[in-house]
């Protein structure tokens, strides 16, 4: 059952979220631009920043870059992630296409063979940069979405990132929103969930809650797959 050859995987107990850390998750969060036309972040906005966590080694990744040439922004995106006109910019940052190749790296060098964000935003970013420079696709063939685990045991309202640290008994994400942050918390959130202890010294004073694991489908997917489908 753990090849994952199909879309989902059916969870039945606590024992197998253990696949989490079998397959090495890196859990990410991106911060960007926003985008020129409004409501199309992929299409005419850009990755500025990207921050990571590998599961099992605790190991981070943090890079900042610059817009991709011809892609815009928006103010409210900046207001958000603390980020200026002028620094999303830069010349001297590097490109998008840098710091993806640093976020290859950094997966292969740990044998990572799952991504995990919440929501479909950070995964649909990487896919828009990746077309914007016509590459393929290198990173793990395999993407949960974490929200949906947030769904299932806390229930489907206030499902978001910060909300459901709230429900956890712990604080929000601070702003402004910086990937790396972002990263951690999502980590954070989902080992209270599925392991019920904290990631980071820092939540330890924090109580975990009571809740009840009970049977879900893990949505782990293809990625490139998913993205055709779309």
């Amino acid at each position: 059952m753990f090849l994952i050859l199909n879309h989902t995987l059916n969870i039945v107990d606590m024992m197998n979220f253990s696949l989490i850390k079998e397959m090495n998750i890196t859990i990410l969060d991106i911060e960007g631009s926003g985008g020129s036309v409004r409501n199309d972040p992929y299409g005419t906005g850009s990755i500025v920043s990207l921050g990571a966590v590998d599961f099992n080694s605790k190991d981070e990744f943090y890079e900042e870059c610059k817009v991709m040439e011809g892609r815009g922004y928006d103010e409210q995106a900046l207001k958000v992630n603390g980020f200026s006109k002028d620094m999303i910019y830069d010349g001297s940052k590097q490109s998008v296409l840098e710091l993806i190749s640093k976020l290859e790296n950094f997966c292969m060098a740990r044998k990572s063979k799952l991504l995990g964000a919440w929501g479909d935003y950070d995964r649909k970013m990487l896919f828009a940069a990746y077309e914007y420079y016509g590459r393929k696709w290198n990173l793990p063939d395999r993407y949960i979405n974490l929200k949906s685990i947030s769904k299932a045991i806390l229930g489907k309202n206030n499902s978001g990132l910060s909300n459901t640290a709230i429900k956890l008994g712990m604080p929000p994400e601070r702003h402004p929103h910086v990937g790396i942050n972002g990263a951690r918390l999502a980590t954070e959130n989902i080992s209270v969930m599925l392991f019920k202890t904290h990631y980071y010294k820092e939540y330890s004073g924090y109580t975990i809650p009571s809740f009840k694991l009970r049977e879900f489908e893990l949505p782990i997917v293809n990625p490139i797959a998913i993205q055709k489908s779309e």
